[in-house]
């Protein structure tokens, strides 16, 4: 039983294998190296390209981790600059109100000084005038005019016992 396009001949089977053999080897050699070289490339570029985006990634974190350390940094230099500051100024504070005070201390004694000065001035007046009036209403009573001892010795006596009544 011949089937003519049927059947099944050994040489035919061979020389399509080795057809087959021939173009897989061809294929292979100048098809397949070069796609898989070219898929080798672009693999090693995303590899690269990964690799890339991970240190960008973990540069980014790390520049984000040194931010905020810089920032909390700002925030806690600025709190002590801040509390600086108020102590400064509540120094400065204290400083003006002690010098104030001390302004007030002067200006009281000073006239508290100006105050003697002027009560010592009018005492001195005072005697003055009551010493001449002394001696008037002691000519007076005397009847007679005083000479310059007794009327020096009268004024001193006077004074003396002003002074004592003080």
């Amino acid at each position: 039983m011949k089937l003519g396009f049927l059947s099944i001949d050994p040489g035919t089977i061979l020389f399509t294998l080795a057809n087959t053999l021939i173009l897989f080897l061809g294929l292979k050699h100048f098809l397949f190296k070069p796609v898989n070289k070219i898929l080798e490339e672009r693999q090693t570029a995303v590899d690269q390209t990964l690799q890339d985006a991970e240190d960008a990634r973990s540069r980014a974190e790390t520049a984000e981790t040194e931010y905020r350390e810089k920032l909390e940094q700002a925030k806690e230099e600025s709190a002590e600059l801040m509390r600086n500051a108020t102590r400064k100024a509540q120094k400065r504070s204290d400083e003006i109100i002690a010098k104030a005070k001390a302004d007030a201390a002067g200006i009281m004694q000073q006239n508290a000084e100006e105050l003697e000065r002027e009560k010592r001035r009018a005492e001195h007046e005072l005697r003055g005038e009551v010493s001449g009036l002394a001696v008037m209403v002691a000519e007076k009573v005397v009847g007679r005019e005083i000479n310059p001892e007794d009327h020096a010795r009268l004024i001193d006596e006077f004074i003396d016992s002003v002074g004592d009544v003080q």
